[in-house]
């Protein structure tokens, strides 16, 4: 029996806090458990903390920005490699990790498999500002038929 997951797992980069913080409300408001890392406690290990937080996710939401993209260095790229590790492991076509575009950018090319690289894997448009609650409803619909979600799995 696969370990039971408890939230939806943000990584983004620090540049879109902000932003990132409203999604979490809503995320949060349409349901959803969701960890955010500014939720980790002083004196708590951070990179440990969110090594731990991706295990227990039942999805993982990419925020994806120009802000990132005219990044060389950012802890979001590490996060995206240990997200598609986890995602290798679930069956073809699973939804799992959930490329979400803050502003206009490029997904990166990042490899998934021999066939599949992240661009290749759907991503939802939080913007313009008119599109955004069509763009959330899309991601909740999506995290909801995650397989390890807690719906799914009371239905399994």
């Amino acid at each position: 029996m696969p370990e039971k997951k408890k939230h939806v797992f943000l990584s983004y980069c620090h540049e879109n806090q902000a932003e990132v913080s409203k999604l979490r409300d809503e995320l949060l408001a349409g349901g959803e458990a969701v960890w955010f890392d500014q939720d980790i406690l002083g004196g708590q290990e951070w990179e440990l903390e969110t090594r731990k937080a991706m295990k227990e996710a039942y999805a993982i939401v990419l925020c994806l920005s120009a802000e990132l993209t005219k990044r060389i260095h950012s802890g979001v790229y590490p996060e995206i490699r240990d997200a598609i590790a986890a995602y290798r492991l679930y069956a073809p076509g699973s939804i799992y990790l959930l490329p979400v575009r803050l502003s206009d950018s490029e997904l990166p090319a990042l490899k998934i498999d021999d066939t599949h690289t992240l661009d290749s894997l759907q991503h939802i448009d939080l913007f313009p500002v008119g599109k955004r609650g069509a763009g959330i409803e899309k991601l909740l619909a999506a995290i909801r038929k995650a397989p390890l979600h807690p719906q799914q799995a009371r239905r399994n």
